[in-house]
């Protein structure tokens, strides 16, 4: 409920990264995605009720009002040489390394790509696979993007289209399509299980989405040998000639998130 810790946790991610603060987005990040750490004020006690029925199974950092306080202390010490907003965000980007458990899932798909491509990834191509992937519930479709791009779907296809890219529905499809495979590498996800991580109605419907998309039945993406056939299949679909360089001209898709 604070809003200069609300801004400073904003400040502190970069843009490839979602940051939410509504209950109902927490909430919905921790029952359906991969949300990478938690940060709450130990003082809020609504909140920290929530937290322990929820069991979240993602580091939490608890940001107490000392530990505030004394951020604030020391930034009039140094003579107020930055933005106050920007200091703190230093200063929690250090905790959050110290808290979070390190490479995730994504970033192996990042790595796995990077050497399919034989290139790293552009930021906007960071920022939209990591949206996709790490909570693929909450954007199933072109139009879920509206709101942390401020760009229309219409709009969005077109800066696409003038660049000879496949079309945005296309990458969505298929990082969605890599989150799947994560949900079903785990040994306890059944497809029904996975369905409804991923926002779907019925485990029949998933069922035919995968087959209709990889042209494999689920089982293809339990374990590593399926994962990688759908990354090269992924790199196939999504990466023509200069799309790389294509998506370096995009201009900052997720620049709102840390204004």
């Amino acid at each position: 409920s604070d809003p200069v810790l609300r801004a400073t946790v904003r400040r502190a991610a970069v843009p490839e990264e979602d940051v939410f603060h509504k209950m109902e987005e927490i909430q919905g990040a921790l029952r359906f995605g991969f949300p990478r750490v938690l940060v709450y004020q130990p003082e809020d006690r609504f909140l920290r009720g929530e937290i322990h029925s929820w069991e979240p199974h993602v580091p939490i950092l608890a940001l107490t009002r000392p530990t505030l306080k004394g951020w604030k202390s020391a930034w009039h010490s140094q003579g107020l040489a930055v933005h106050r907003i920007d200091d703190s965000a230093l200063r929690l980007r250090r905790l959050l390394r110290q808290t979070s458990l390190g490479p995730t899932w994504v970033e192996g798909v990042f790595a796995d790509l990077t050497l399919i491509l034989g290139r790293g990834l552009p930021p906007n191509l960071r920022g939209f696979a990591r949206r996709v992937m790490e909570y693929p519930a909450r954007y199933s479709y072109l139009p879920d993007l509206e709101e942390v791009t401020e760009i229309s779907t219409g709009a969005l296809k077109a800066r696409f289209r003038r660049r000879n890219l496949p079309s945005p529905v296309i990458y969505l499809r298929w990082f969605r399509l890599a989150a799947a495979a994560r949900f079903l590498s785990e040994v306890d996800q059944t497809t029904l299980t996975a369905s409804y991580r991923m926002g779907f109605s019925s485990d029949g419907n998933f069922c035919r989405w995968i087959q209709s998309t990889f042209q494999l039945p689920p089982s293809a993406l339990r374990d590593r040998e399926g994962r990688i056939h759908l990354l090269v299949k992924l790199a196939e679909e999504c990466f023509p000639p200069e799309a790389m360089e294509a998506w370096e001209t995009l201009g900052c898709l997720f620049l709102r998130d840390v204004a």
